[in-house]
C-alpha cells in the first residue's frame, strides 16, 4: 500500500484475479457482512475525538518572580523532545504520530481539522472494530456531480483503525497526493499501544489472534473498484440510518459536496431486504462487483447505484443475481438461489474460509484479507433467501 497508486485501466488489466458467481470459467462473489460499528469516540486513549482547538492556558512570567522563571526554563531544557519524523522512500512518515491524525500524540488527541465519521454500512474485517476520520484541505469540495464516483481534492487523507479482541492492532490511511494518485499504507500499533511503524509487507496471525495486516499489494486489489480509490466514503453508505459523524445531510449543510441529491438515497426495500442489499453493496460492490473492480467480467454487479433505487428489483443485485444460474461453480447452482442456501453461491462462498495463507486458492469469498466467517452476514444472506418461503429457506451449508 505504501507506492503511488494511480487508478486506471492499464493497472487494472495487469491484475489477475479469479472471477466467481458468474456464467463464465472464473466465476466468484464476494458476499460479506457489516463489522461492528465503532462508536465515534472509541473507548481508547488513541480514538479520542477534539469537538474544538484545545484551550490554551494563560501563563504570565513578570519580573518579580525569577526563582519561577528559572525553574520554568529547567523544566524546559530537562524535557525530552519528540523524535523528528522519518520519512520512507515515498516521502510519507514511517510513524503514524507524523501523519496529521494527532495533535498531541502523548494523549493521543485528534487534530481539530480531522472528522470522525462512520459510514453506516460496514465492511467485515473479521470482528475487528473500526474507527475512521477524514481530513480535507480547508475550503475544499468533494465533487459529487456523479453521485456513484466521487471525487476528492488533492491533499485529502483517511485513517481508519484496527481493534482486534479489544487490541488496538493497526491504523491505515489513505492520502490522495495528485488527481489520480494515492498512497496507501498502513501502521502496526506495537502491543502495548505507545508506539506504531509503518508496516509494508503485512502480517498473519497478528498477536496470535488468526488476524491478517494485508501487505501494500493488495490494496489496489479491492480499491480500484472505485474511480477515485475511496471505498467507504460514499453516497449509498453515508445516507443511511446507521451513518454518524458526516452523514449526507452534514455534508451537504456544511457544502463540503458540490451537488447534493435532490432527494434522500434509500436501499430500497423491506428490512430485511434492505440489510441484505446494503451490506452485499458495502462489501461486495463498492470493491470488486461493479464495472470497474476486479470481478467485472463476471456480470454480477452488487454496488447499489443511485439511479437504481427505486425498488429491490431495479437493483444490479437483484436482476444479475437473484435466481440467476452459474454455470461454472460446482459447489452452488445458482448465485442467489431462492428460498434454497444450499443452491446460492452467495451463501455458500461467504460460509467457507479456506483459502492458504491468504491465497485466493478455496472457494472463500472473498478471497483475501478474511479468516474468519461473519455469522451476522450470514444470517442476513439467510434471512433474504428465505423471506416468504414455507419454513424459510432450505438447504442450510
Amino acid at each position: 500500500m505504501g507506492y503511488r497508486l494511480a487508478v486506471a485501466a492499464a493497472i487494472c488489466a495487469l491484475i489477475a484475479w479469479p472471477l466467481a458467481c458468474s456464467n463464465s470459467g472464473d466465476d466468484q462473489t464476494s458476499a460479506l457482512a457489516p463489522d461492528a460499528a465503532s462508536p465515534a469516540d472509541a473507548q481508547l486513549p488513541d480514538a479520542t475525538v477534539d469537538t474544538g482547538p484545545a484551550e490554551e492556558a494563560a501563563v504570565e512570567a513578570t519580573i518579580d518572580a525569577p526563582a519561577t522563571l528559572d525553574a520554568g526554563l529547567d523544566a524546559d531544557l530537562d524535557a525530552p523532545e519528540a523524535a523528528p519524523c522519518v520519512m520512507d522512500t515515498a516521502g510519507e512518515p514511517t510513524e503514524l504520530r507524523c501523519t496529521g491524525l494527532y495533535s498531541d500524540w502523548p494523549s493521543r488527541t485528534i487534530a481539530p481539522d480531522v472528522q470522525v465519521y462512520d459510514p453506516g454500512l460496514h465492511l467485515w474485517s473479521d470482528g475487528a472494530v473500526k474507527t475512521r476520520w477524514i481530513y480535507l484541505p480547508p475550503n475544499t469540495t468533494i465533487d459529487t456531480s456523479n453521485m456513484d464516483e466521487w471525487v476528492f481534492p488533492v491533499g485529502t487523507k483517511f485513517w481508519k483503525q484496527f481493534v482486534v479482541d479489544g487490541v488496538l492492532v493497526e491504523t491505515r490511511m489513505l492520502h490522495k497526493l495528485a488527481a489520480s494518485s494515492w498512497y496507501a499504507t498502513t501502521y502496526e500499533w506495537t502491543p502495548d499501544g505507545s508506539t506504531t511503524a509503518e508496516l509494508r509487507m503485512g502480517a498473519l496471525d497478528v498477536n496470535d489472534s488468526g488476524y491478517e495486516i494485508p501487505n501494500q499489494t493488495k490494496c489496489l486489489e479491492c480499491h480500484q473498484g472505485r474511480i477515485d480509490y475511496v471505498l467507504g466514503f460514499e453516497a449509498v453508505s453515508l445516507s443511511s440510518p446507521g451513518a454518524s459523524g458526516l452523514p449526507m445531510a452534514t455534508l451537504a449543510a456544511r457544502n463540503l459536496i458540490t451537488v447534493p441529491p435532490e432527494a434522500p438515497l434509500v436501499v430500497p426495500g423491506n428490512p430485511t431486504e434492505s440489510a441484505a442489499l446494503g451490506y452485499l453493496h458495502a462489501n461486495c460492490g463498492t470493491t470488486c462487483h461493479n464495472a470497474n473492480g476486479l470481478a467485472s467480467s463476471t456480470g454480477f454487479y452488487m454496488r447499489l447505484d443511485v439511479a437504481y433505487l427505486g425498488s429491490v428489483a431495479a437493483t444490479d443485485t437483484f436482476h444479475s443475481g437473484w435466481n440467476v444460474a452459474t454455470t461454472t461453480f460446482h459447489g452452488a447452482p445458482e448465485r442467489i438461489a431462492q428460498c434454497s442456501l444450499q443452491n446460492s453461491c452467495v451463501y455458500y462462498r461467504m460460509s467457507h474460509r479456506d483459502g492458504i495463507n491468504d491465497a485466493a486458492l478455496g472457494s472463500q469469498m472473498p478471497p483475501i484479507d478474511t479468516h474468519r466467517v461473519d455469522p451476522t452476514g450470514m444470517a442476513a444472506i439467510a434471512a433474504w433467501i428465505g423471506e416468504g418461503c414455507d419454513g424459510g429457506a432450505d438447504g442450510g451449508i
